[in-house]
């Protein structure tokens, strides 16, 4: 296992075969997305903020040279998702279990052809673009990737078509803080090599949403971010009372 810091990070790698990165999204209904941001911010509130986060996160993975594949639920909501994330391909999320659900694109992904696959989700709208990069690099070294976040969990995981190892997804406790260490655990087991990219944060909580507002006032705006600006007083000041 390497652990890489951030400014470690190169580009010495060539990123090889044919990629894709799946990203996991929701239809953005109220109550149904962002439950926890939303008991501060509002349920209304917390969907309109995820809209723009998804955006912002595909337009990321849009600078990568590889093809970014939707896979969304429910799956009656194509459409919707269509029209807010267009011009991409889409594929329904299937199973009950978060594990089944990656389990199963995973699985769709190698069946369709691509030698690579890497997995985000949408709750970290300013993830480094060279995190990402460098994931696709090491896949194509032929690494199992994970980029674990600071909950406990991971923001990223990948698998090349050989090393695929689909017993991660299977006796974890999700949604804990035991998701990541889980997972090491059952890739070590398998003898897969295993390549760690920094660690990030995703945007879950009050404080969370802060920490991204203040780490990305300067630079080129993104739409989260422009709609903070618009928002900040309704949801930071009287969120604070």
């Amino acid at each position: 296992m390497n652990d890489l810091s951030t400014q470690s990070i190169s580009a010495s790698l060539p990123v090889q075969g044919k990629a894709c990165v799946l990203m996991f999204v929701k239809a953005p209904y109220p109550g149904k997305v962002k439950t926890r941001l939303g008991k501060t911010i509002g349920n209304e509130r917390a969907a309109e903020l995820y809209t723009y986060f998804a955006q912002d996160v595909l337009v990321t993975l849009c600078q990568l040279p590889v093809i970014p594949l939707i896979f969304f639920a429910p799956d009656d909501a194509r459409l919707q998702i269509a029209e807010w994330l267009k011009g991409q391909q889409y594929y329904p999320q299937q199973g009950k279990a978060l594990g089944d659900r990656m389990s199963h694109a995973f699985n769709r992904c190698f069946e369709l052809g691509y030698e690579q696959a890497l997995i985000v989700g949408s709750d970290s709208p300013d993830l480094p673009l060279n995190y990402l990069q460098t994931a696709l690099e090491q896949l194509a070294a032929g690494q199992v990737v994970l980029g674990p976040s600071e909950d406990g969990g991971y923001y990223a995981l990948g698998f090349t078509a050989e090393n695929y190892c689909p017993q991660v997804f299977q006796g974890i406790e999700w949604s804990t803080e035991k998701v990541r260490s889980q997972t090491l655990r059952i890739l070590e087991h398998h003898a897969r090599p295993i390549y760690e990219l920094p660690t990030w944060y995703d945007i879950d909580t009050l404080n969370e949403l802060q920490r991204f507002y203040q780490q990305n006032q300067q630079g080129q705006q993104s739409q989260s971010m422009a709609y903070l600006s618009r928002h900040q007083h309704d949801i930071f000041e009287r969120c604070r009372t």
